[in-house]
């Protein structure tokens, strides 16, 4: 075999083994053989390439499907087929990716999700998608807790009757893990992406928001009773987890928390939320392709 044609065939195994890498399914099952899966099962690190595949095709059809209703100077209202959103004027097209999630339950069904009767926290409500849905599943009460005030305008908007009528508790704070007030870095694009402790895009500015614990608002709220606590909080779980001590030794509530803020929250939030209490079973929801790894977009706890 002569130098050149060697150098041919390794260019060509180097080529194949480079196309078969980066087909998602094999590329996918190589990132779980090195541990690239983080608490991901073997089958769900597999299809998590079409898991973000079929949110952007929900995407573009809320996109295509939407209607704007009613605007003033600072919001927008939109019409989708998953119901009706006033959202902060600036970034309209996060309703459409928000709510995509939601149409593939992000927080949970069945057994993962609300139940009839529940009482459910919706920590980091943004303009309320997922409140939307717990009522919608049948939840007797939600608390939609919010620190970003035009956030907190558009679920004020949003939730007008359900507040009237007592199913929505409207609260404009953050959850952490003592009372407390910080600035709060408003995310230029999007509003969903407000963070006390990271930086997701560029910021428009900081508000100093007051903070408040779980356990201190049910307390403060008169609430006898926690059922299903979702936390998608921008990097902010773990603290909110530790101010949520008693209320998980208490109640056990089923918990929705999102998992893709920091590198080791899929590590280190299943160890703080069993340190409130080790009772809790915990299940991975859908995973993410991220390339060059694979993380649970959010665990669930029984």
């Amino acid at each position: 075999m002569t130098l050149t044609r060697t150098i041919k065939i390794l260019i060509w195994v180097v080529v194949a083994a480079n196309i078969l890498f980066w087909l998602p399914s094999t590329r996918l099952s190589c990132l779980y053989a090195l541990g690239r899966a983080s608490r991901c099962p073997f089958q769900k690190a597999v299809k998590s390439y079409d898991t973000i595949a079929g949110r952007q095709k929900i995407e573009r059809r809320l996109f295509q499907e939407r209607r704007l209703v009613a605007k003033d100077s600072s919001y927008h209202q939109w019409e989708t087929s998953m119901g009706r959103y006033w959202v902060p004027a600036r970034n309209d097209d996060t309703l459409v990716l928000n709510l995509a999630e939601q149409a593939t339950k992000v927080y949970g069904e069945g057994r993962d999700g609300v139940q009839p009767g529940d009482v459910v926290l919706d920590c980091g409500a943004n303009v309320g998608v997922f409140t939307h849905e717990a009522l919608a599943d049948g939840a007797r009460l939600v608390v939609a807790i919010e620190p970003a005030p035009e956030n907190v305008e558009c679920l004020r908007r949003n939730f007008a009757d359900e507040i009237v009528k007592g199913r929505v508790i409207v609260l404009p704070k953050g959850v952490w893990d003592h009372d407390d007030s910080l600035a709060l870095r408003v995310d230029a694009g999007n509003s969903a992406r407000n963070s006390f402790v990271g930086s997701f895009g560029p910021a428009m500015q900081e508000v100093k928001v007051p903070l408040t614990t779980i356990d201190e608002l049910l307390a403060d709220q008169k609430i006898d009773r926690a059922d299903f606590i979702k936390l998608d909080v921008e990097g902010a779980e773990k603290r909110a987890l530790a101010g949520a001590r008693n209320t998980l030794a208490k109640f056990h509530p089923r918990l929705a928390i999102a998992m893709e803020h920091l590198d080791d929250d899929p590590v280190r939030i299943p160890e703080v939320v069993l340190a409130q209490w080790s009772g809790y079973r915990i299940i991975c929801g859908d995973c993410i392709d991220e390339l060059t790894q694979v993380r649970p977009d959010v665990l669930y706890f029984q």
